[in-house]
């Protein structure tokens, strides 16, 4: 693919810690993009190996792209050191955004491997991840599409049993996708797309593709069986199923603009892929489907689904399953029953969700033979203070020499906190309150402004570490102070994701909920809607918890500790998840009003929606599971969780909320489904004759 795709955006934007990262640099002592692990068979201060060392980092510094570079050969820190004395780190600090350091760091690297022959380099960083897990996204992709596309097609023709029904769908949802990857493709010159857009692009954009080709052929099939005409059946199909596709799409799009609303560039990179996927799907389906069904004709319907499938009993509509309309008999005689024990399956779901513990990406979404994630696990393995474990104070109006008292007083405090394993300054290095090295500050004291590091005892994205970082910032310094670090990204960006999400939530399901109104004109059906979409979004993120940070079917996270869970993953499968399930609604919905304007009869509009669409629904979430479950195939643990999420999210809303949840609900509020509010205007007064003379 191309190499304009973004591979950043998963810290907030405009944080304290992103402005204090800036002022670090100019120390720099920022978080390097690029951290190289040198290892060789002597002591890391033998001359040879001193010597390579330092031409190593000398080559580096002067490099294309390079802000600075910084190693154990020109410091001589002991946090740059191996413990076992063969090893050191080199710290390097790369130009431009983090799109921009990728592009540098793909350059950089086998640059320097080529220049060093007596040192073994190990590669990660910020950086170096991206450049991995773009290459690792782009192997999966096509692993994913050949998996998906053949199973899509089975799953079709069982539900067709014509192989010209089959290509239409199957068509427009490879169209729908390739256009989108078109338009992302562009639109990635003019702002950052993330890579991983391009998995999501083709993985939603093929399955909401076919699920809606799915819907309106099935009604066009319908139409014709009842005795239609091909141009009269596609536009009674159009005008009932094509509509419901419209409002579908509008949801769908509204889930996913909402989440603009994060200062994540990650989120709002995959949101602004899902828009253009949307409309893509909906063009697809608007126009595609009955320019196709004109051009084929009466080879739809070539083939009788009991010729190819004898097992399958014949009924006088092809959309109509005698399997669901017994299903939607059971339901609709005791649903007070079948509704309590739909809800007390969603809410057990939904329990693990209070237990949600969010991270930031790391090394850690990467295959355990990726050279970015095992070099990583080595550093934390050799080295007493890992640098992801590395806080620093940047004090731009501190003299460490004129305030050498003060300066001395603050980092004994800092080395008092709770999870503070080592402070240093330029004075030397403190351990629980107490100088234990001291080091000549000659050098700083020409410098305007210095610098205090804390490590922290444990990991960067553990609780213990995220209360260091507040205790550090809450603590007076010497002179005007910013903290920045890995741990304190973490701290800001999710107190920026956790300020947004009462917003966010507002605003996605009151703009549905105001759609919703709008297609079902009832205010029942519509709160109805919302209130089993907030329920799967419930589910969806307790299954989420539930494998991947409590069972951790992925494996333990990095470094140890407790599981987590990417912090944007959450926020995605939500969105996807409110969309694609009120998507069903609308067809359900749509199906049933129908009904209930011919009849007047709520429990008979009821059975008939769930026993017209309930094999469709089948299908059309099998799709959608193998097209999204296909991402499970890949390496990228982000790809995984939103892949698996997703596909068992999609089974259990078309079976568990459209079969027994939604006709409980219709059944138990009768009539009242159908309530809509009217405005009768007041009858204007009646005029005294005498006026009506006068005039």
């Amino acid at each position: 693919m191309g190499k304009s795709w973004s591979n950043g955006g998963y810290t907030a934007e405009g944080t304290a810690a992103q402005q204090a990262e800036a002022a670090a640099r100019k120390f720099a002592a920022g978080t390097p993009d690029l951290l190289l692990y040198a290892r060789s068979s002597r002591t890391v201060d033998s001359h040879e190996v001193a010597e390579e060392g330092r031409r190593l980092t000398e080559l580096a510094a002067r490099s294309p792209g390079v802000a600075s570079a910084v190693s154990y050969w020109n410091t001589g820190l002991d946090p740059l050191r191996a413990a076992d004395g063969r090893g050191a780190l080199l710290r390097i600090d790369l130009k431009g955004g983090e799109s921009e350091a990728a592009r540098i760091a793909r350059t950089l690297v086998p640059t320097l491997r080529a220049a060093t022959s007596g040192l073994t380099l190990a590669v990660t960083g910020p950086a170096w991840v991206n450049v991995s897990a773009t290459d690792q996204a782009n192997r999966d992709l096509l692993r994913s599409e050949l998996f998906s596309l053949p199973v899509t097609f089975l799953v079709l023709a069982l539900a067709f049993g014509s192989l010209g029904a089959t290509l239409v769908p199957l068509g427009i949802g490879v169209t729908a996708a390739s256009g989108a990857l078109a338009v992302l493709a562009v639109v990635s010159r003019l702002m950052p797309v993330s890579v991983f857009a391009v998995n999501l692009s083709c993985a939603l954009g093929f399955g909401l593709a076919v699920d809606y080709a799915l819907f309106s052929l099935s009604r066009y099939r319908e139409e014709r069986a009842r005795g239609l005409n091909a141009e009269a059946a596609v536009g009674r199909a159009m005008s009932t199923t094509g509509r419901a596709v419209l409002f579908c799409a509008l949801t769908m799009a509204w889930c996913m603009a909402a989440l603009l609303l994060f200062p994540l560039g990650l989120i709002r990179s995959l949101a602004t892929a899902s828009l253009v996927v949307v409309a893509f799907c909906a063009v697809g389906t608007l126009f595609l489907v009955p320019a196709l069904v004109a051009a084929l004709g009466g080879r739809l319907d070539a083939v009788k689904p009991s010729r190819l499938f004898p097992w399958r009993r014949s009924t006088a509509e092809p959309s109509v399953s005698p399997a669901w309309r017994r299903i939607a008999f059971t339901v609709t005689r005791r649903p007070l029953l079948w509704a309590l024990a739909g809800s007390a399956l969603l809410l057990g779901l939904a329990l693990p969700v209070t237990g949600l513990r969010p991270a930031l990406m790391d090394e850690s979404i990467l295959p355990h033979h990726a050279e970015a994630r095992w070099a990583a696990e080595s550093i934390r393995a050799d080295f007493a203070h890992p640098p992801d474990r590395q806080m620093t104070v940047v004090l731009p109006r501190t003299d460490p020499a004129a305030d050498a008292t003060r300066l001395d007083a603050y980092a004994r405090h800092l080395a008092t906190l709770p999870g503070a394993a080592r402070v240093s300054t330029a004075a030397g290095d403190y351990t629980e309150g107490r100088l234990i090295e001291a080091r000549d500050a000659g050098a700083a004291a020409a410098q305007s402004g210095t610098l205090v590091v804390v490590f922290a005892t444990e990991s960067a994205q553990s609780q213990s570490t995220a209360a260091l970082v507040d205790a550090v910032r809450d603590t007076a310094a010497p002179g005007p102070a910013q903290v920045a670090g890995t741990a304190v990204h973490f701290v800001d960006t999710r107190r920026a994701v956790t300020g947004a999400l009462g917003q966010w939530t507002t605003l996605m399901l009151s703009g549905v909920f105001i759609m919703l109104l709008i297609f079902t004109r009832s205010l029942l059906v519509a709160l109805k809607a919302a209130v089993l979409g907030a329920f799967s979004i419930g589910a969806a993120l307790g299954l989420m918890v539930l494998l991947f940070q409590q069972w951790q079917v992925l494996g333990p996270p990095a470094g140890g500790g407790e599981g987590a869970l990417e912090i944007t993953m959450p926020l995605l499968a939500a969105a996807l998840a409110f969309g694609l399930c009120v998507d069903y609604e609308v067809f359900l919905v749509s199906r049933m009003a129908e009904e209930w304007r011919r009849t007047r009869q709520n429990t008979a509009s009821i059975v008939f929606g769930i026993e017209h669409t309930g094999r469709l629904f089948t299908a059309a979430a099998l799709v959608v599971a193998v097209s999204m479950g296909a991402l499970m195939l890949s390496q990228v643990s982000l790809l995984v969780v939103l892949g698996a999420t997703m596909a068992a999210i999609v089974v259990l809303d078309a079976t568990v909320v459209r079969g027994v949840l939604v006709p409980a609900a219709m059944r138990m509020a009768g009539r009242a489904n159908w309530w809509q509010p009217t405005f009768r205007r007041r009858p204007a007064p009646a005029r005294h004759p005498a006026e009506a003379d006068t005039r």
